[in-house]
């Protein structure tokens, strides 16, 4: 079970129990109406086996700028600030006391001590449902950010293929919800899904993919994007990020060649997977939209991917079988483009002219992947006039790369290193 919670982290993000038969069977179920066709979005992005693309195509290398440029958001609205909610309460409901004791002639330190007393009361019976409900009373916003923020974990995790197990709002929804730990929960709100191969790989019966790692990556960060979009700040989210580098920290690399996460590439990950939650929710917006008011309504899962389903058909959603645009690793900051690449078509070319039949085109994993692909691809075409001329574009490129190298060397060495 992978959970993802909004406002707080805890172990059970990056718990991979066995796959259960209640799972296997939910699993069954969706994949059941996926080939009846009942679920026309479910896995409708991000799916390479079924030739479904991410939304962004190409580089997996995303610089701030380049993420700005593509979401039009800025790196603040899309990094979690760390909330003052508690403080907030805190002082304001010290000040009360402190009118009250006044006016009242109670003691002031036994006022103190008693909303201490129900405030740890409340945190281990009830897992601060008392004090939330109070909070949502006093600010409204936060019940519509919480609903838009797992909506986005919701969808993200709906699209990429990944069967949704349920969905919470509050605390008191939690502690109802055995799938959320019921009485012993320490959830708040949050989304519940299950990824039956990343399950299989952290349990050690397959070796971990990197599509599995990028699914992950998405669906955890689509809670940061939908609040972004939706309020212009990610308010939470802290807990996602936080379940990101924990997941990303844990994974050992294989093979001597093999690089570890480090910051930077675990940085690089989250705004990569966040570019990708941004598009996802844009091109599937009213599916958003309807989910949202499921949610709000009070719908059950039932209720939310009914939603999904009868909002995509009536706005002509269907999977995309081609991404929205191509993430190229040029220049310094990197490039986005709405139009497929001349060397990727070219490439496309070449495999037709050899194996006499169309091919997919695959996303590029990395630079180094992509430049061995391309290099295979022309030993195979034979044709010296296209063959010279990719020629003269890959040696463009490892120009522009090591220019960019050199440029980071000397950013270093001065210390303006961003």
């Amino acid at each position: 079970e992978n959970s993802i919670n909004n406002r707080q982290l805890t172990d059970t993000n990056l718990e991979y129990p066995p796959i259960s038969p209640a799972r296997t069977e939910m699993t069954k179920m969706y994949r059941t109406l996926v080939d009846l066709q009942h679920l026309q979005v479910f896995g409708a992005a991000g799916n390479t086996k079924r030739g479904y693309s991410y939304p962004a195509a190409g580089s997996k290398i995303v610089t701030p700028t380049l993420l700005e440029n593509v979401t039009e958001m800025s790196m603040v609205s899309l990094t979690p600030k760390p909330t003052n909610n508690l403080l907030i309460a805190g002082v304001a409901l010290a000040v009360l006391e402190g009118f009250v004791s006044l006016y009242t002639g109670i003691d002031f330190n036994f006022l103190i001590f008693a909303t201490l007393f129900f405030g740890i009361l409340d945190r281990f019976i009830v897992n601060g449902a008392v004090f939330e409900t109070i909070m949502r009373m006093l600010m409204p916003e936060y019940t519509k950010k919480i609903l838009r923020h797992e909506a986005g974990h919701f969808l993200c995790a709906y699209l990429l293929g990944c069967p949704v197990e349920g969905c919470v709002l509050s605390s008191w929804a939690a502690l109802q919800d055995a799938r959320f730990g019921g009485r012993s929960t320490s959830v708040s709100a949050g989304t519940s899904f299950f990824d039956p191969e990343l399950s299989e790989q952290m349990n050690g019966l397959k070796p971990l993919s990197r599509d599995s790692i990028d699914r992950y990556s998405v669906i955890v960060m689509g809670g940061i994007a939908a609040e972004a979009m939706n309020f212009g700040r990610a308010d939470g989210g802290a807990g996602d990020e936080m379940a990101l580098v924990r997941f990303l920290t844990s994974i050992s690399p294989r093979g001597g060649s093999a690089a570890s996460w480090d910051a930077e590439r675990i940085k690089n990950q989250a705004r990569w997977g966040a570019l990708q939650a941004v598009l996802l929710l844009r091109h599937y917006s009213e599916c958003y939209d309807a989910l949202v008011d499921a949610l709000e309504r009070g719908g059950d899962l039932g209720d939310c991917i009914y939603a999904i389903e009868e909002a995509a058909k009536k706005a002509g959603k269907k999977p995309l079988t081609e991404p929205l645009g191509y993430l190229l690793d040029q220049g310094v900051y990197g490039e986005w483009t709405t139009s497929k690449p001349m060397s990727m078509e070219e490439n496309i070319a070449d495999s037709k002219a050899v194996n006499g039949s169309p091919s997919t085109p695959v996303s590029k994993i990395d630079s180094k992947v992509s430049e061995t692909t391309e290099t295979s691809n022309l030993k195979q075409a034979g044709d010296i006039a296209s063959s010279e001329a990719f020629l003269k574009e890959y040696r463009k490129k490892m120009e522009d790369k090591l220019s960019e190298i050199d440029k980071r060397l000397e950013d270093i060495e001065s210390g303006g290193n961003r």
